[in-house]
């Protein structure tokens, strides 16, 4: 191939903005694009750098992908569109991504090659569970609308019959603590509506800037005035965090929420050693579509080292009213991701590499940046 049409096909290569990944017909990598390699972990501070090694050994940390290339180069070819799960970094999961793969032949049709083309799927997969909120939000708030006014007046009903009951029984004690019990669960029933017509209401936010370290010292503060703990707490906070653009006010209350779950967790669960660890730093995710890195998030992090959450729980702690508490409403984690992915961003839950659970949330930093690094510069001239 001349110089020129070489120069050619590799600008062509680098500027696909999807993934791409081309072998010959030893299992050499032909062709391998920027997009393709932050994605899929390959060795090397390029692209460049692993063209011409065997794609068995430059591949081999995703297997997946790494059979259907071969079975692709023996011929094997998988008609239409299919989707495949890579291995993660770390303790976090791998992005599904969709792909196709083809056979490279020659002009009498013998197989050269393969090439498999594939983009990441997070995105889509991120709208279509923020659709999916949203529609569930929108039944529980028909519901809720209808149940609301049946459920509420008889409790208020009740309510005040309780209180004429303790008039009327006077000096029996007995009596009278079977009717603070009865009071106790009519008022935990009304709050138990409360909270679900408050979980159905549109999130209105007001947002301003945030100073994220103060932000989680404060939750913690205020989880540490509701649930007593003595255990160790550990912090890893980046350095030259930017401020967020959010409403501070409903975050402290998604991160006070999480950290009292962690207290609680471990207290219930009789922890030996108990300890938390709190964090805050800025990521930035892939984003093979802009063949470029997305936008960076500022991430909180709390771990325990309580009993962690089962795989098949994991999920279903997000759901409205599910809970695991005797005494819980299963409205707050379901609150709480409402709250976030009103932000923009997400709440995640994976198990802890200490054995516990960890929570992360996640919010996009492009809203008001700008003005976030001013306050930055503020502060650090004020100091």
């Amino acid at each position: 191939m001349p110089v020129r049409d070489s120069l050619y096909a590799g600008w062509l290569v680098g500027s696909i903005r999807s993934g791409l990944v081309a072998i010959d017909e030893t299992g050499a990598l032909a062709a391998l694009n920027d997009a393709a390699h932050r994605l899929l972990g390959c060795a090397g501070s390029g692209a460049d750098a692993v063209i011409g090694q065997d794609c068995r050994a430059a591949l081999a940390s995703q297997p997946a992908l790494l059979e259907r290339l071969l079975q692709t180069l023996d011929g094997h070819e998988a008609p239409g569109r299919a989707e495949l799960s890579l291995v993660g970094r770390g303790d976090r999961p791998g992005p599904t991504i969709g792909y196709t793969a083809a056979a490279v032949r020659d002009d009498e049709g013998v197989v050269r090659g393969a090439v498999l083309q594939f983009r990441d799927l997070t995105p889509y997969e991120r709208t279509a569970e923020q659709d999916r909120l949203r529609d569930r939000l929108a039944a529980l708030g028909e519901m809720a609308a209808g149940l609301a006014h049946e459920i509420r007046n008889p409790l208020a009903g009740m309510e005040i019959l309780t209180g004429l009951l303790r008039r009327r029984l006077g000096e029996r004690p007995e009596e009278l603590a079977l009717v603070n019990e009865l009071s106790a669960e009519i008022r935990r029933a009304a709050q138990t509506v409360t909270e679900s017509l408050e979980f159905v209401r549109p999130v209105a936010l007001r947002c301003d800037l945030v100073d994220p370290i103060e932000l989680l010292e404060e939750s913690f503060a205020k989880a540490r005035a509701r649930v007593p703990f003595s255990g160790d707490v550990e912090r890893d906070y980046a350095e030259s965090l930017p401020a967020l653009y959010a409403d501070g006010e409903r975050l402290e209350c998604v991160l006070t929420n999480l950290i009292v779950n962690a207290m609680e967790a471990m207290e219930e669960a009789g922890s030996t050693r108990r300890w938390l660890r709190l964090g805050v730093g800025v990521e930035r995710g892939e984003d093979l579509d802009a063949g470029a890195e997305r936008d960076p998030e500022l991430v909180f992090s709390v771990a325990d080292a309580g009993p962690g959450i089962s795989d098949d729980l994991r999920e279903r702690v997000f759901y409205p009213f599910f809970t695991t508490k005797e005494a819980g409403t299963g409205v707050g984690l379901a609150q709480a991701q409402k709250i976030i992915a009103g932000h923009g961003g997400r709440l995640e839950l994976t198990a802890d590499a200490g054995g516990g659970a960890l929570f992360r949330v996640r919010l996009p930093l492009s809203a008001g940046e700008s003005a976030a690094h001013d306050l930055q510069a503020n502060q650090r001239g004020a100091a």
